[in-house]
């Protein structure tokens, strides 16, 4: 069953604002098994000039995936619960996430297609600081069974 095209353009933005903690970005480094003391040593991190640890880059999935989550969820999509896989994610950094970085994310459904007996959905994500200045951009790519 296709996804309702009419969702395309769909734009939907973080209920509250994520505070990235020093806490949340040694565990996310710790899963993805990098020992950067960026990630980990505040001494590290102001020693670059940064006011606290920085996340991993591809911590920025985890804020996007907040927002990117409640598009593919909402039953008017169409997807009806089916699971979906990765094609692709890009990510744009435009400065490293810091501990105590207050994040917003708003996404958009970009396109909807089928492509070979899947639905390849195209999201575009940006994520935003408390000063409202880009962080990241993330483009991700799903594709569900029709």
């Amino acid at each position: 069953m296709p996804v309702n095209p009419e969702l395309v353009g769909t734009t939907l933005s973080s209920e509250e604002p994520y505070e990235a903690t020093r806490g949340d970005i040694r565990a996310f480094a710790a899963v993805v098994d990098d020992h950067n003391p960026l990630y980990r040593d505040p001494a590290a991190a102001r020693a670059l000039g940064y006011a606290d640890v920085i996340a991993p880059p591809t911590f920025a999935v985890t804020v996007s995936g907040m927002v990117t989550r409640r598009i593919l969820r909402d039953p008017a999509l169409g997807l009806g619960g089916r699971q979906v896989i990765h094609e692709s994610q890009k990510l744009f950094q435009h400065r490293p996430i810091v501990a105590g970085d207050r994040l917003t994310t708003t996404a958009v459904l970009r396109s909807a297609a089928s492509v070979g007996g899947y639905e390849r959905l195209t999201l575009h994500s940006e994520i935003r600081d408390a000063h409202d200045t880009e962080v990241y951009t993330v483009v991700t790519v799903v594709l569900a069974p029709a």
